[in-house]
Parts: C-alpha cells; sequence; structure tokens
C-alpha cells in the first residue's frame, strides 16, 4: 500500500486535486485508488501519473524476542519501548503492568482502571515491582494532606462587557 497526493484531476469527479488518497498497484501503470487502506473500498483505478506518491516513513525494527519471567500475581511498572506501526496512538512511556505468560495488559493508572490494551512483554523494558508500601505511602501523605492543609477558593466572576437578555 502506498500513498500519493493527487496532482490532476480532470479524469475523475471523484479525485480532488491535492488531497491524499491510498494506492493499491494494478499493473506497472495505473493505481486503485481509495481513501481508506483498504484496496476493496476503492473509489477507481486511475493512471499512475495522476498521483505523487509519498516516500514511506521508517519504522524501526521490533526488538528481539526475549524471555522474561514475571510473578503474574504482581503489578509492575515498566517503559514501553516499541509498538506496531498501526499503534502510533499509543505513547511510548511509563505503564502499569499486569504480566500474563509472554504478554501484559498495560494500564494508565495505578488503580489499573483505566486499560490501554495488550501487548507482548518484549515490547517494555525496565521492570519495577510495584508494591504495597509504595501505595500506602502515597496514600497516608493524601490522607495527611486532606486532615491538615486546607485550600480556600473564591468565586470571582469576570466581567465581560456584556448581560444576557431576558425574554421573559
Amino acid at each position: 500500500m502506498l500513498q500519493g497526493i493527487c496532482l490532476d484531476d480532470s479524469q475523475s469527479a471523484v479525485l480532488a486535486k491535492g488531497k491524499s488518497y491510498y494506492l493499491f498497484p494494478n499493473g506497472s501503470n495505473h493505481y486503485y485508488v481509495s481513501k481508506f487502506p483498504n484496496k476493496n473500498a476503492h473509489t477507481g483505478c486511475y493512471e499512475a501519473n495522476m498521483f505523487a506518491i509519498y516516500e514511506e516513513e521508517l519504522w524501526p525494527e521490533e526488538p528481539e524476542i526475549r524471555k522474561i519471567e514475571l510473578d503474574p500475581e504482581k503489578v509492575y511498572k515498566a517503559s514501553l519501548i516499541w509498538r506496531r506501526q498501526g499503534y502510533q496512538s499509543t505513547e511510548l512511556k511509563e505503564y502499569y503492568i499486569e504480566p500474563k505468560g509472554t504478554h501484559a495488559y498495560f494500564f494508565h493508572d495505578q488503580e489499573l482502571t483505566r486499560c490501554g490494551g495488550c501487548y507482548p512483554l518484549h515490547w517494555f523494558t525496565g521492570f519495577v515491582e510495584v508494591t504495597e508500601e509504595n501505595e500506602q505511602v502515597s496514600e497516608e501523605m493524601v490522607l495527611e494532606f486532606e486532615e491538615n492543609d486546607h485550600i480556600y477558593t473564591e468565586d470571582v466572576q469576570e466581567f465581560n462587557g456584556y448581560e444576557q437578555l431576558s425574554l421573559f
């Protein structure tokens, strides 16, 4: 699958000049053209000279599969170092993980309520066990903050220079 920009829309009513499309080769001089990354959803077959092809983005290779033995009953904190090209929306950062064999469910929060998905363990590195002592210390700090510190806020309304019109 290639991507390209339409240079000439004179031979089609469905193509727009300057718009990006997915291109699927049909012989050496033609492309099936689609708005979606699916060959079966094409809008027609057009000459190759109607499109300027994007240079394909280089994607790093998947890390080597290595044996990682973690206790499936424990929660770990680890850094996601790689993901497939289709998962660009998943950030490469630290997550809380629950290992399950060769894979792990990863979570955005320590309470394990916002699951991000399930990826192979070799996509993660820097495994650190999350212990209950760490959680208890942070809970004590929050309770201490709530008991000793009071936050006062004032309800300040800004003047915007206009008033709401009352009809009734």
